[in-house]
């Protein structure tokens, strides 16, 4: 796929995100919150909305009502049982959240890269582990902040040491998988912005213009069996009609938002980010299973 649209826009977005922090650190301290909640919106909820539609995209078979009816059944049950065991397991739950955040993105970065094997299970480690690591390493208290959002009874945060050790371990597992120069500079441009931004910031800008915009491009290409030759326009019109697509489901499931503190007992006192998080969370989980299917499914797309 065109490399001006999987490079080009994330790394246009970390970049501008790195300035605002570089020209008003109280400024993106500020909006920092704003922009991750726009995710809501802009890429991060809507790249999930397209998941009923996927198998049928893989398998090359329309989906229909019987099958779109036991997808939804089994997808919300995986939500709904995730979110019981939030309420009454916050912390364990929000660490498993953690976890399993860090594998989804770095499984869908070594998509690009890599057919699954040993290079693509070593790069899916360090992207994912890079990707949630640096925050804690680089603004522990603001990080450690967000997760109390999530877990209120989490307590003061672990060693500080124990972060710059993992991320060490993730640039080393990187230069394992992949050496080439082209990562470097992207693995290098993500430390900038993790290390220069506040942690909802980057994790916003990762989240919206890295991740989800890189998915909605994955399955342009797996519904529109596009070349990797295809010039940049025919992919930009696909992921707007993806996007299109995805607005009922993103509508039908910010509806559940404000009912998200109750179910879970967190407080909306200082913002929506927690609930939104939760929210993020058990949708998260029956996503990163159908995309880990798709791994294993659908053709390698190279970048």
């Amino acid at each position: 796929m065109p490399t001006r649209l999987t490079q080009s826009i994330p790394w246009i977005l970390a970049l501008a995100a790195v300035s605002l922090s570089l020209i008003s650190p109280h400024g993106s301290a500020t909006l920092a919150p704003w922009i991750f909640l726009s995710s809501a919106i802009l890429l991060g909820v809507p790249h999930g909305a397209c998941d009923p539609w996927i198998p049928g995209w893989v398998l090359h078979r329309p989906s229909r009502l019987p099958f779109l009816l036991i997808f939804f059944i089994t997808y919300l049950a995986l939500s709904a049982l995730y979110l019981c065991l939030w309420r009454t397991y916050p912390f364990p739950s929000t660490i498993f959240f953690l976890f399993l955040t860090a594998w989804h993105w770095g499984s869908a970065d070594a998509s690009f890269e890599f057919h699954p094997g040993f290079r693509w299970l070593c790069f899916a480690i360090a992207r994912g582990s890079l990707v949630m690591l640096c925050p804690f390493a680089f603004h522990l208290p603001e990080a450690w902040n967000v997760v109390l959002l999530m877990a209120p009874e989490a307590g003061p945060p672990p060693s500080a040491s124990l972060f710059p050790v993992g991320l060490i371990f993730s640039l080393t597992l990187q230069g394992i998988s992949k050496p080439a120069w082209k990562s470097w500079t992207e693995t290098l441009l993500l430390l900038c912005l993790f290390y220069l931004t506040p942690p909802l910031l980057s994790v916003g800008i990762y989240f919206m213009a890295f991740h989800a915009w890189r998915h909605l491009l994955r399955l342009a290409s797996i519904r529109d069996q596009f070349s990797s030759a295809e010039i940049t326009a025919p992919w930009i019109q696909s992921v707007f009609r993806l996007l299109l697509l995805s607005c009922p489901l993103t509508l039908a499931t910010l509806i559940f938002l404000p009912s998200i503190p109750a179910l879970v007992q967190t407080s909306t006192n200082q913002n929506w980010v927690g609930p939104y998080l939760v929210l993020l969370a058990v949708l998260t989980l029956p996503h990163a299973i159908l995309v880990g299917w798709v791994d294993k499914k659908a053709p390698f797309v190279k970048s």
